[in-house]
This record gives C-alpha cells, sequence and structure tokens, in this order.
C-alpha cells in the first residue's frame, strides 16, 4: 500500500534465454491520490427550541485518526424548523487523507411557553371578573386572551378560567393555554326594613309592619 503522491513502479525482466537476452527493467509513475475519510454520522433526535447544541447531536466519528469540528458549534441555539449541522474532518495524516465533510439535518420543534397563573381568591356572585383573576403571566413576551373575559358575572360555584397565551415569536414558540379554578360564592342578599311604628294592643299585623 504505497503513499500519496507520485510513486515509481519498476518492473525487471530476467529472459528465459539468458544467452542471447540480458535482464531488462522498466518503469512507470503511479499517482497515488488521497483517500477521503468516511464520517459516521446518524441523524441526531429532535430537539426543543431553547436546547443548546451539545455531544449528543455533534456526534460524528471516523476511522481514521483526526479531529472534527462543527458548524454551528457545541453551545449554539438553533431556531425552530429543519437546521443543517456540518462536521469537518481533518486527519491527522495530511499525505495520504484529505479532510472530509459530512451533513446531517436536526429537527428543531417549538417550544410550549410556561404560563404562571396562581388559583386566585375566592368571590362572590355579582363580582364580575377583573384583572384581579385573569393575571395570567409568562417570561415569553406575548398577549393573553382569557375565557371567560373580563367584566363577566359568572354564577355561584366552581368555574374554571382559561388563558390562551400567543407568543410574539410564533416561529419558535407554540400558543399555550392555562386553567385555574375559581370559587364564587353566593351572595347574602340584603334585606331592608324600617322599625314600625308601633301600635295598640289589638290591631293585627299586616303589611304595614311587614314591608321588608
Amino acid at each position: 500500500v504505497l503513499t500519496a503522491g507520485s510513486q515509481t513502479l519498476t518492473a525487471t525482466f530476467t529472459p528465459t534465454d539468458m544467452a542471447d537476452y540480458s535482464p531488462a527493467t522498466a518503469s512507470v509513475t503511479l499517482t497515488v491520490n488521497e483517500a477521503a475519510p468516511t464520517i459516521a454520522w446518524a441523524t441526531p433526535a429532535a430537539i426543543t427550541y431553547g436546547t443548546a447544541l451539545s455531544a449528543i447531536q455533534l456526534d460524528a466519528s471516523s476511522t481514521v485518526a483526526g479531529t472534527l469540528s462543527y458548524s454551528p458549534a457545541a453551545g449554539t441555539l438553533l431556531t425552530a424548523g429543519s437546521q443543517t449541522l456540518t462536521a469537518f474532518f481533518t486527519p491527522t495524516d495530511t499525505v495520504d487523507y484529505s479532510p472530509a465533510t459530512a451533513s446531517v439535518t436536526l429537527t428543531v420543534t417549538k417550544a410550549t411557553p410556561t404560563i404562571a397563573w396562581a388559583t386566585p381568591a375566592a368571590l362572590t356572585y355579582g363580582t364580575a371578573l377583573s384583572a384581579t383573576q385573569l393575571n395570567a403571566s409568562s417570561t415569553i413576551t406575548g398577549t393573553f386572551a382569557y375565557s371567560p373575559a373580563a367584566g363577566t358575572v359568572l354564577g355561584a360555584g366552581s368555574q374554571t378560567l382559561t388563558a390562551t397565551f400567543t407568543p410574539t415569536d410564533t416561529v419558535d414558540y407554540t400558543t399555550a393555554t392555562a386553567n385555574v379554578n375559581l370559587t364564587v360564592n353566593m351572595a347574602a342578599p340584603a334585606i331592608t326594613w324600617a322599625t314600625p311604628a308601633a301600635i295598640t294592643y289589638g290591631t293585627a299585623l299586616s303589611a304595614i309592619q311587614l314591608n321588608a
């Protein structure tokens, strides 16, 4: 097995008839090209947006001694979608092997925003929903929509409130929802009843006194 480069091959001929023929030689030049190292690199499993590239994805290998570098590099945060990763292999033996590259496709899925929403304090029937109850938040920039909406008066009992979050960055994040339970207590009706005027014994009670 010859090293890469321009190599000389020599043939030495020994004739059977040594009386009439002398031995002879001939040479030719053979070009041995550098070999292209094979890079083994399985398609990595999908990751979620916000996960930095690591050795889990950047795990190419070769049976030839050398070093690997990657683009994008470890630690990079890729946007959601189909992304191309490239490995660059530099062989230790640069005489017999040429540099090589390989690529794989990595799927980066959208992240689901986290919604923080504490269970609101109970309210009394007749109190309209407001920002006191509809106060969900997220560390991601976006907008909230609520169901039921602010201003709604809910019936007494256990009620479910839903927040739908739409991120500003719809490329990397999905829409998210969250629910909380709100207890609506029964209202205590107010009774108005003025102290009735005195009556004389013998006078039956009537709507004059019983006028709450």
